[in-house]
C-alpha cells in the first residue's frame, strides 16, 4: 500500500509522515517512510555543480535535469520500498514533483518532453491515498524552501489541481496529535488500524 503526503511547503508533511510511521510501526505495521527525496537529489547536484541553494538550481540550465532525476528517484524508492513493506509512506509524490516542475519550467521542452513521457508511462500507478496538507502560516523556514514560502497559494491550489482527487484526503489544519488520529481514522478504513 502506497500512502503519499502531498501539498505545498511548509505544510508540516514531514512532521505528519515521520509521527504517523512511528504509530504504524508500534501498531505492529510494517512500514518504510520514503523521505523527501528533492533534498537528496539535491545534494548530489550541489557537488556536481556548486550550486549554494535551490533557488540557484532552478534558475540555472540544469533545472529540468533535476527535477527528472527526482522523479526517477522518487520511483525508484517507491517502487524498492513497496516491494519490501506492507505500507510504504512518501513524503511528497509525484504530484508534488510534476508541479514544481511546471512552476519553475525554464523553456527546455526536450526534458520538459521526457520528463511527461516518463509521468504519462506510469499509467495506472496510484497512490491508495494521499494526505493532503493545507499550508501552514507560521512562515517556518527550513532553510531549504524558504523562498517557495512566496509561493504558497499558488502551490496549495495547482497541487490540488494535479492530484488524482478520487484519493486524497484533506488533513485538517490542527495539532499534530489531532492530524495523526484523523490520519490513523482514515488508514483504519483500509487496513483496520
Amino acid at each position: 500500500m502506497l500512502i503519499g503526503f502531498s501539498g505545498a511547503c511548509n505544510s508540516g508533511k514531514t512532521t505528519l509522515a515521520n509521527a504517523l510511521a512511528k504509530e504504524l510501526r508500534k501498531k505492529g505495521y510494517n512500514v518504510e517512510l520514503v523521505g523527501e527525496v528533492v533534498r537528496d537529489v539535491f545534494r548530489v547536484f550541489q557537488r556536481l555543480y556548486g550550486f549554494r541553494d535551490l533557488k540557484e538550481l532552478r534558475e540555472s540550465e540544469h533545472h529540468f535535469q533535476f527535477q527528472l532525476k527526482v522523479l526517477k528517484t522518487q520511483i525508484e524508492r517507491e517502487n524498492s520500498a513497496l516491494n519490501r513493506v506492507e505500507i510504504v509512506l512518501s513524503d511528497r509524490t509525484i504530484y508534488d514533483n510534476l508541479f514544481y516542475t511546471i512552476f519553475w519550467n525554464s523553456m527546455d521542452w526536450k526534458t520538459l518532453k521526457e520528463y511527461v513521457g516518463i509521468f504519462k508511462s506510469l499509467g495506472e500507478r496510484r497512490y491508495d491515498l494521499i494526505f493532503f496538507c493545507k499550508p501552514l502560516r507560521n512562515n517556518a523556514k527550513d532553510g531549504f524552501r524558504d523562498y517557495d514560502l512566496n509561493y504558497i497559494d499558488i502551490q496549495d491550489l495547482t497541487i490540488r489541481l494535479l492530484v488524482d482527487r478520487e484519493r486524497v484526503v484533506d488533513v485538517p489544519d490542527e495539532s499534530l496529535e489531532n492530524r495523526i488520529s484523523f490520519c490513523l481514522e482514515k488508514l483504519g478504513e483500509i487496513l483496520k488500524v
